[in-house]
């Protein structure tokens, strides 16, 4: 094989003057010209970077002449060179690996490559990968190969350059939540998501409220009538709600982060007529977006009987079993309000998404809660939201999580296409895998007894589109629900007034499982439960704070279900305390009794001392171990005499040494 070898000293303080990386190269290709053919390889002692020209190149679909930047690595940018023309075609670049890829038997292949190649079968059946060091021996070898009469087709490992697709339509610049020029951290990542190949077809996601216009010319093409309710009075918030999931990229107005997902209309109004919608052809509908809730005014609200049962009955039968997708807005109320008093969002069968803006910071009006699962962009820190609206128009004054839960309902779209076997608590568990971490030193982020960061500003991070999808590419699903229930604890004491210390008891959950919610159903006597702060502490140390002192005038608590994803993964198995204080005066409760009942996957892990059970032993395992020694916790009984002491400790010690298996 001819090389020609050329050396180029001042190619790093070219790209310094911001000439670029092309322009290095047709550089690099010119004084090539001018260098006599020939082995010499004299390098100078100032040289910093070289280039090779090598002809004869096995590449898809052509064998070239060319230009590698750094053959001795491996992996290098590399441009075909035009013969007889002292140039390189831009348009032809590609990264190119230390790899060979072969059609032929394994073993004809290692005889053919020779004595130390490291051969191995690529899942492609039939082909086989051969991993060199250097992309200057994989040029080498593969010219070796190429003409060998028992193989196939012998190619380098290329990575062709691609165009982003994406959406011309000519508001999409200004939809800074679907990509962030200003700032590329504070996006759903969209592009990502739609370059892997997803963009929602398949996926039909109905908007619950009143009508939105659905012969809108940017959502007409998307609505799905088979999967629609009868039409009420159509209102802009609807339509700017479609338009986030699904405004179509046909060269008009802006696009919906699942552009070619299917759309539905779904109206709300009574207790009845919610439920009904919650059920409404989930045979056909996948997700289901709620950017609507209870008066943001700081009152603990109920749901209804009817409502919490069809929310329940949508998880259970919901596309073919695998459960509705329940999407809610979080809420408007900043610091006054919580999610955890609106009996919607904080259901453990709803998915109640937050809103940052588009500095990654938390909106003014984002609630705090325990019931929290992740935020995603809208208005709040600098610009608002664009959207579809009524009468055909557009809006770029959208915002509040009315914005950020349609745009979490559409990268769960992005989701079910990319894995449409995905069930309603596996892509909860995605969304928390995949989150990222921003504002990191806002105080409200704390490590959860299993190592996950959470926090009450932002659940578990921000929804990040592109990871998730590459993360259903390849999940599992979780296995069945289980649940541990401690059991109605009878308390029937009152309530000290205007005592900060309050109130605790501790109830015991024996069966050991890997929590996803956590529910607690309490039941007090109180003319004013504004009066009350109210919390749980996991047996891993993880507090969960559902009710602060605030002015709600309302009375008493009936059964009410307050729900956790604070303690994500962690063991349920130990004592959980329940704590009540009143931090108002004149007023006096009545605490009746308590009921904590943990919900997630049976602890698969067959190592007893890896008691995260994500199958390795790591710091987060001690500390968990230690939380639970500390409190006394019957998981921190490893010598099985059921006193948890000094001894427990020596036995963890040594099963965490031994290493599982």
């Amino acid at each position: 094989m001819t090389m020609y070898t050329t050396l180029f000293t001042g190619f790093r303080s070219i790209r310094s003057r911001r000439i670029g990386r092309l322009t290095g190269f047709l550089v690099l290709c010119g004084l090539a010209a001018a260098v006599s053919s020939g082995p010499t390889r004299e390098q100078p002692s100032t040289q910093v970077a070289q280039a090779e020209i090598f002809s004869t190149v096995p590449i898809p679909g052509r064998i070239g002449r060319v230009m590698v930047e750094n053959p001795q690595m491996s992996r290098s940018r590399a441009m075909v060179v035009n013969p007889g023309v002292p140039g390189v075609d831009a348009s032809a670049s590609f990264d190119i690996a230390a790899r060979v890829i072969v059609d032929g038997d394994l073993a004809e292949v290692a005889r053919a490559a020779g004595r130390g190649a490291k051969v191995v079968p690529a899942p492609t059946p039939g082909f086989v990968y051969v991993e060199t060091r250097t992309v200057a021996e994989a040029v080498a070898l593969a010219g070796r190969l190429m003409n060998h009469p028992r193989l196939g087709s012998v190619e380098l490992d290329v990575e062709q350059p691609r165009a982003e697709r994406l959406p011309t339509d000519p508001f999409f610049p200004g939809q800074w939540n679907l990509r962030n020029l200003a700032n590329p951290l504070a996006d759903v990542r969209a592009v990502g998501a739609w370059d892997a190949g997803y963009t929602g077809a398949g996926v039909v996601v109905g908007v619950i409220e009143l009508s939105w216009q659905t012969d809108h010319t940017d959502l007409a093409a998307n609505f799905v009538a088979a999967a629609s309710m009868p039409p009420s009075v159509v209102t802009a918030h609807a339509t700017s709600v479609a338009g986030i999931i699904a405004a179509d990229d046909n060269g008009i107005g802006g696009v919906g982060i699942a552009y070619n997902a299917g759309l539905s209309r779904l109206i709300y109004g009574l207790a009845s007529q919610n439920a009904d919608a919650f059920l409404f052809r989930n045979d056909l509908n996948d997700i289901k977006n709620n950017s609507w809730g209870p008066l943001d005014n700081g009152r603990i609200h109920k749901i209804a009987a009817i409502e919490a049962a069809a929310l329940q009955e949508a998880a259970r039968t919901g596309r073919g079993g695998l459960g509705e997708v329940m999407v809610w807005a979080a809420g408007n109320g900043g610091l006054s309000d919580r999610v955890d008093y609106d009996p919607y969002a904080s259901s453990r069968f709803t998915l109640a998404i937050g809103a940052i803006g588009d500095q990654n910071l938390r909106a003014n009006y984002n609630e705090l809660g325990s019931s929290m699962l992740a935020v995603a962009h809208s208005s709040g820190n600098v610009r608002n939201v664009f959207s579809t609206t009524s009468s055909f128009g557009y809006t770029t004054t959208f915002g509040g999580t009315s914005a950020s839960a349609p745009l979490a309902a559409g990268a769960i779209a992005l989701m079910l296409e990319a894995n449409p076997m995905l069930s309603w608590r596996d892509v909860q568990h995605i969304i928390i895998n995949t989150a990222r971490r921003i504002d990191e030193p806002d105080e409200t982020w704390i490590r959860n007894g299993a190592g996950r960061w959470v926090s009450e500003n932002y659940g578990y991070g921000a929804i990040d589109a592109h990871a998730a999808v590459l993360a259903a590419e390849q999940w599992q699903s979780v296995g069945p629900e289980v649940v541990s229930d401690s059991g109605i604890a009878t308390v029937n004491q009152a309530i000290p007034d205007l005592n900060f210390t309050g109130l605790s008891i501790d109830v015991v959950l024996d069966r050991l499982i890997r929590i996803e919610s956590v529910e607690l159903i309490l039941n007090i006597d109180s003319t004013r439960i504004g009066d009350l702060h109210i919390e749980l502490l996991s047996p891993s140390g993880t507090l969960s704070v559902f009710a602060t002192s605030r002015n709600d005038p309302t009375s008493d608590l009936v059964d009410h279900v307050f729900t956790t994803l604070r303690s994500w993964d962690e063991s349920s198995a130990g004592t959980w305390t329940i704590r009540i204080s009143d931090q108002r005066e004149n007023i006096q409760s009545t605490w009746i009794d308590a009921r904590v009942k943990a919900y997630g996957t049976q602890w698969a892990s067959e190592c007893r001392p890896d008691l995260t059970g994500d199958g390795t032993l790591t710091i987060h395992d001690v500390q968990a171990f230690l939380n639970a020694y500390h409190t006394q916790d019957p998981v921190a009984d490893f010598t099985g005499d059921e006193i948890v002491n000094f001894f427990d400790l020596l036995a963890y010690l040594n099963l965490f040494s031994l290493g599982c298996p």
